[in-house]
């Protein structure tokens, strides 16, 4: 199957636009010449070919403005296509007079398969396809004749795209950074890498080492050794507030429950339902998303834009984009305060090797890690920039706003696509008036510059920054943060009531 070819700009992919297929285009001779073998459900031959004909007139028929709606695919978009153009290296030359000392880094995994509570509904809908669409319609032809690929034992396993995405991350960070990703200070360990427990983030750990060891010419693992860290990377799975509050409460995802139910989300299962010759009622919100996750697994992982895609509209992407931040919002930013707080172990430890990294300077000692390098996840990285304040919109997402929301500030798949990186770079600076503006800062978010929210400048003085955040910084401050009380005082309720009742009784 020939590959999608993408134009990359202004932060989205440009695809193929929707086609559709004449009656009397599929009754065409040459059609059946094509015979594939027999299918799961039967009419192997025809669906084969009304699959392979489907595909061949998308790619004959698309012309360059047309768009696979890319930009819309949250925290399940494809790095490449939204980071754009390559920046002109000027963009990361250290500031006037000054070194790079550290670069310190949260990314997150590369591309990935779907994860096993996916793929049932992936399977369910193209089963009722198979079973209920209308047989005379030629895209439930090309849907029935689509190949079920995906499995539960992939369960979110690290794509060879993902691989590629961490290859070439490793690489451009070395080429822009050579003095901090030098063989010396690589092969002494003063490189460090981090990661999460889940295979696609310790396999996103190798391939960046495969990468920067390709980039420094070293043909033996000479360093690469990197530790698992799930209290700092996995916080959410370690804050019992956060727990108890969000992750197990049944009403924290309120706002999410009622925009499923909502006008919005009626009109995408209605226009569906339609397309298939499927009554509405048999569609759940399930299969909604599953067909919006077919139609963008397809796209990252295989470059086409199947037929999946054409049972939605732009409308309908991006009502769909549209619930996947509501879930982001809520569960992972500032839809609930602890929320940002679960991070503040990891948000500390940037710090405290920045620091480290200072002091050693002011010594004149060797400085012990040039490069830190932290594995996660998206859900590890969107309380980080929340909790330092960034994409915070005037008003909160609500099942009610959609409209209002159209060009909100959190759009998860700007923020968090597969592969998204907070690159934080430290610098010695000389000239300097005073300790103060000897050391500064930069942020880089998916390598592009992020301005300082205090400010707005994208250099900003170490001190200044670890000013404005110092009271997230001190671990005093934070020691209960994820400790949550309210178990303890059920429990102790529970006990005085079972001693009362036991004294009244006896």
């Amino acid at each position: 199957m020939r590959k999608l070819s993408c134009r990359v700009g202004a932060g989205a992919v440009t695809g193929f636009p929707s086609y559709r297929l004449g009656a009397e285009m599929m009754r065409a001779p040459w059609l059946r010449m094509s015979r594939a073998g027999p299918g799961a459900g039967g009419g192997g031959g025809s669906r084969g070919s009304v699959l392979i004909l489907w595909v061949c007139i998308r790619f004959c028929a698309a012309s360059p403005g047309g768009s696979a709606w890319a930009e819309h695919y949250g925290t399940k978009s494809k790095y490449e296509g939204l980071s754009g153009s390559p920046l002109h290296p000027s963009v990361w030359l250290a500031p006037a007079n000054c070194t790079v000392l550290q670069v310190n880094a949260l990314i997150r995994h590369g591309t990935r398969y779907p994860t096993r509570k996916n793929v049932p509904h992936m399977m369910e809908i193209h089963q009722l396809i198979r079973k209920q669409g209308d047989p005379g319609n030629s895209l439930v032809r090309a849907l029935a004749g689509w190949h079920m690929w995906y499995n539960e034992r992939m369960d979110g396993n690290l794509h060879r795209q993902g691989v590629s995405d961490m290859v070439k991350l490793a690489k451009r960070l070395a080429a822009r950074f050579p003095t901090l990703f030098a063989a010396r200070s690589y092969k002494e360990n003063r490189v460090k890498f981090l990661t999460s427990s889940k295979h696609r983030c310790v396999n996103s750990t190798k391939s960046f080492i495969q990468g920067l060891e390709s980039s420094l010419n070293l043909s033996e693992q000479a360093g690469g050794q990197w530790e698992v860290n799930d209290g700092l990377l996995r916080f959410f799975d370690h804050c019992q507030k956060f727990i108890n509050l969000v992750e197990n409460n049944q009403t924290a995802m309120h706002q999410v429950e009622i925009f499923k139910k909502g006008p919005e989300m009626e009109r995408v299962m209605s226009n569906m339902a339609k397309k298939l010759g499927i009554s509405p009622e048999n569609i759940t919100t399930n299969m909604v998303e599953a067909t919006f996750y077919l139609c963008i697994y397809e796209f990252i992982l295989k470059g086409v834009v199947s037929p999946w895609c054409d049972l939605l509209d732009k409308d309908d992407v991006e009502v769909l984009e549209y619930l996947g931040d509501l879930k982001q919002y809520w569960k992972r930013s500032y839809g609930y305060k602890i929320n940002g707080l679960s991070s503040y172990q990891l948000f500390q430890d940037i710090f405290q090797y920045l620091d480290q990294t200072i002091e050693e300077s002011e010594r004149n000692q060797p400085i012990s890690h040039t490069a830190v390098l932290r594995f996660g996840h998206a859900e590890t990285l969107l309380p980080v920039l929340t909790l330092m304040g960034y994409f915070k919109d005037d008003r909160p997402l609500l099942a009610n706003n959609f409209e209002e929301q159209r060009n909100r500030k959190f759009r998860s798949g700007r923020i968090a696509p597969f592969a998204a990186n907070l690159i934080l770079v430290l610098y010695q600076c000389n000239e300097a008036q005073g300790l103060g503006e000897k050391y500064k800062l930069q942020l880089f978010l998916n390598e592009k510059p992020l301005p300082f929210p205090h400010s707005g400048n994208l250099v900003a003085n170490y001190e200044e920054v670890k000013n404005c955040y110092q009271h997230l910084i001190e671990a005093l401050k934070f020691s209960n943060v994820c400790d949550d009380s309210s178990s303890f005082h059920f429990i102790l309720f529970l006990f005085l009531f079972l001693l009362l009742l036991f004294v009244v009784c006896y």
